[in-house]
């Protein structure tokens, strides 16, 4: 038995408990324009919270990614740059990581080629990551 909706598909499933519940892009799209509409009748200070909301709601909608990868993404990212804080050898300020799909990514100037290869051990050593891209500089410190 399967029931429409205008905008979401509801699949009864042989368990009477669960509900499989199917929605669109052109659905997202269309809910995400209601919300910005609705948006527009509130004052200013609730818009101001609720077009964050909205714009977090289209960078979402507009992710490739499903909801687990964007959660493991967000926990590696985490664990690495915890990493990095605590390593004594490492100035992690000055190392942004990003991640996307556990394919890792570091940015930022670093002193030395021994302090890299540290960056880059400690950011394939957390769990979930399947590859590092680093985009790290050397730059050596300057005496003045």
């Amino acid at each position: 038995m399967k029931l429409t909706l205008p905008l979401i598909q509801f699949a009864k499933v042989k368990s009477h408990r669960k509900v499989k519940v199917k929605v669109s892009e052109m659905n997202k799209k269309f809910l995400a324009i209601i919300f910005v509409f609705l948006v527009g009748s509130l004052s200013a200070c609730e818009v101001l919270l609720i077009g964050s909301a909205a714009v977090a709601t289209y960078e979402v909608l507009k992710d490739e990614r499903s909801a687990t990868e964007v959660a493991t993404d967000t926990r590696i990212v985490a664990d690495i740059k915890q990493k990095l804080l605590r390593d004594q050898t490492i100035s992690g300020w000055d190392i942004n990581v990003d991640s996307f799909k556990a394919v890792v990514t570091l940015h930022g100037n670093i002193p030395s080629t021994t302090i890299k290869e540290r960056v880059i051990l400690v950011a394939s050593s957390v769990k979930g990551v399947e590859k590092i891209v680093s985009k790290l500089v050397i730059v050596p410190k300057t005496i003045s």
